[in-house]
């Protein structure tokens, strides 16, 4: 079955939602083109799932031109890339049009920057083709050569209403009957993203008849927030698994606890050794998406996490047997640091008015002088006292850290 993203992808520019200052923008470019003017490569940036793609190959359409797409991945491989552009020319051999190229997502390889200037360079040099760049951020560093050479147009973050339109229209045409509020949320949770929107409700639509009733009911009543118990009921039942990608939307909840609260009780709910150990592979490698998060600050990544929390665990869940009922528990690292909460703002305290002191950073102190101080101190508690009162800390304080370090 084809993909709705596909099947329902506007063929001209005045179909795509929610970009009409950029449409106008690029309707000028398209003019220019027509008029046999040199134009400069034109570069679509913005967020995913926003029609950057959909209009490049709208402009091939609305130009009658045949569209010629090189993979940026392709850069890597010279000498693939230079049978692509030799056997490139300002024609269609069959078709007998006229070409457009196609780079999408140019800022997804960073080394190959300066590949891409050379090449933009060389097809501006013969001046026959009109080229057609997506990017998702243009003001990365590779991308400076890159954005001098061409006119930049800007596709905006989608806004709720604009893919709540998109949405009705295709439910309507499929025949799909959810409520507005089913919609809405679907909406809400792509974070702008129209691709991604439109592939939930496709995943949604076809789950089952029971499904989509499920949801009507669920989502016709406003006041029926989900709590923890009945998501961790839906993953770890093992059934209707992209039910349980849509309860998380409802959860007042962020993913960080949520994945704990997974963690938590999967040696619980799922006893089959191959099931586990599937579960905590799909557990595990949300939290290495987590952790990409925080290094790279890429939030495109956080939807994954929960497909991997939700439809992996609900997944690894249906290959074993039911477990019947199961006792969910209240995550235990939650309770530990809880519990320990004072000893570590203790801590904290010291170890900023240590850094303080010594002119260096909490993480530099915990690391490497508290330990140097502990082992100091252990042998001389009138030097222990000194420090206490040198950095302005009880000398029990101070003590009982020192006592916690292993030397």
């Amino acid at each position: 079955m084809l993909p709705w993203v596909e099947k329902y992808r506007p063929k001209r520019l005045k179909d795509i939602v929610g970009q009409d200052e950029a449409i106008e923008q690029i309707m000028k470019w398209i003019e220019d083109v027509r008029a046999g003017k040199k134009v400069k490569p034109l570069l679509i940036y913005g967020p995913a799932g926003t029609g950057k793609t959909t209009a490049a190959y709208a402009i091939a359409n609305e130009l009658g031109y045949d569209i010629v797409e090189i993979n940026c991945a392709d850069l890597r491989d010279k000498e693939k890339l230079n049978r692509v552009l030799g056997g490139l020319g300002s024609f269609s051999l069959i078709e007998e049009s006229p070409r457009i190229i196609l780079f999408d997502e140019v800022d997804a390889l960073p080394a190959e920057g300066k590949t891409i200037s050379s090449l933009l360079k060389e097809i501006l040099s013969r001046g026959d083709m009109p080229v057609v760049m997506t990017a998702n951020d243009v003001y990365e560093k590779h991308m400076y050569g890159i954005r001098n050479l061409a006119d930049t147009v800007e596709f905006k973050k989608l806004g709720v209403r604009d893919i709540v339109k998109v949405l009705s229209k295709i439910a309507t045409m499929e025949k799909v009957n959810l409520p507005e509020e089913a919609i809405k949320k679907i909406a809400s949770g792509s974070d702008g993203d129209l691709r991604s929107a439109i592939n939930d409700l496709q995943s949604l639509a076809e789950g089952s008849a029971d499904l989509v009733n499920y949801y009507g009911k669920i989502f016709g009543q406003r006041d029926r927030e989900a709590d923890i118990f009945r998501v961790l009921g839906s993953v770890f039942s093992g059934k209707y698994c992209t039910r349980t990608r849509f309860l998380t939307s409802t959860l007042d909840m962020d993913q960080d606890m949520f994945m704990r609260w997974i963690e938590e009780n999967l040696p619980i709910a799922i006893k089959d050794p191959p099931s586990l150990s599937l579960a905590y592979e799909y557990v595990s490698l949300a939290d290495i998406f987590r952790s990409r998060i925080v290094r790279t600050g890429n939030w495109k990544l956080m939807t994954y996490i929960n497909e991997f929390l939700t439809l992996g665990v609900c997944s690894a869940k249906s290959l074993s047997k039911s477990s019947g009922f199961v006792k969910f528990k209240f995550p235990s690292i939650i309770k530990e640091l809880a519990s320990t909460k004072e000893e570590r703002a203790e801590l904290k305290d010291v170890l900023r008015k240590i850094a303080k002191n010594t002119h260096t950073s909490s993480n530099v102190v915990r690391k490497e002088i508290l330990p140097l101080i502990a082992a100091l101190c252990k042998r001389n508690k009138d030097l222990m006292r000194k420090i206490a009162r040198d950095i302005g800390v009880e000398e029990d304080q101070l003590e009982s850290i020192i006592e916690s370090i292993k030397i």
